[in-house]
């Protein structure tokens, strides 16, 4: 699910992920124990998304084998909630920038303005595919955007992905002390540092549509205050007609 080269199967989800995560915390077991509690027989029809599942939190090394049996290896509180469990895994997914994973998200935030018309997954793969990202298929965009929406990245409607990385952003400015300044230069030094799936689409030209939706939201929100000083160096947001926030020269970090 998270390797080079590698599907991104539909069937572990990050709930599951976290099902299991929770499951190998309460004790140490074999795969066949985590079946047994999951209370599925090996003729489930749901056996390989569980199956998967467990891959996947092996993958992201949240579970670690001792002999046959697994044991946890993220601490326990990241397993309290969804969204303790999201910080948790979002550096750890994004610190892997040649997973495939990693590129069609990439790809996905740099397009993001082209992308959010699209409402059938096959289409979304095709233009991936022709775009750079090799080897995508229906099935792997099925699987991909259950995590997109569950990381940060993006709503849903329907088959349409809503391009915003409010949630995203906001997790990862919890670094940030609250009342820090940062001009608009140095933020986006901070964001290619620490989220860098929005690294190669972000620059001091401007900012993807997915990002400068977050920002708007997160300004609106009173997260972040976006500054627009007059004479001052600025870099654009994603231009939208009827928005009067089209730029910014600096932004304080409120407190998440």
């Amino acid at each position: 699910m998270f390797k080079e080269n590698d599907n991104m199967r539909p069937g572990p989800t990050p709930e599951r992920v976290l099902a299991i995560c929770r499951l190998v915390n309460q004790g140490n077991y074999t795969r066949q124990d985590l079946f047994k509690l999951s209370e599925l027989d090996f003729e489930s029809k749901y056996e390989e998304a569980i199956g998967h599942s467990i891959e996947a939190a092996e993958e992201l090394n949240l579970i670690v084998k001792n002999g046959n049996k697994y044991l946890i290896n993220i601490p326990e509180a990241s397993l309290s909630s969804a969204t303790a469990f999201r910080k948790t895994i979002n550096p750890i997914i994004f610190g892997n920038k040649k997973s495939t994973f990693f590129r069609l998200t990439e790809w996905y935030i740099a397009n993001s303005d082209i992308t959010q018309g699209i409402n059938r997954f096959d289409d979304f793969a095709a233009m991936s595919a022709k775009n750079g990202v090799e080897s995508i298929s229906e099935n792997d965009v099925l699987g991909w955007r259950f995590w997109m929406r569950y990381l940060g990245h993006a709503y849903q409607y329907n088959k349409t992905l809503i391009p915003n990385m409010k949630v995203r952003i906001g997790d990862a400015l919890e670094t940030v002390e609250p009342g820090t300044t940062m001009t608009a230069a140095q933020f986006v030094i901070w964001l290619k540092k620490y989220i860098p799936e929005a690294a190669s689409s972000c620059t001091n030209q401007g900012l993807s549509l997915a990002v400068s939706n977050g920002l708007r939201t997160l300004h609106n929100e009173g997260t972040v205050e976006l500054i627009s000083t007059m004479d001052a160096a600025k870099i654009g947001l994603f231009k939208l007609v009827g928005v009067s926030l089209n730029d910014f020269s600096g932004i304080i970090v409120k407190g998440v």
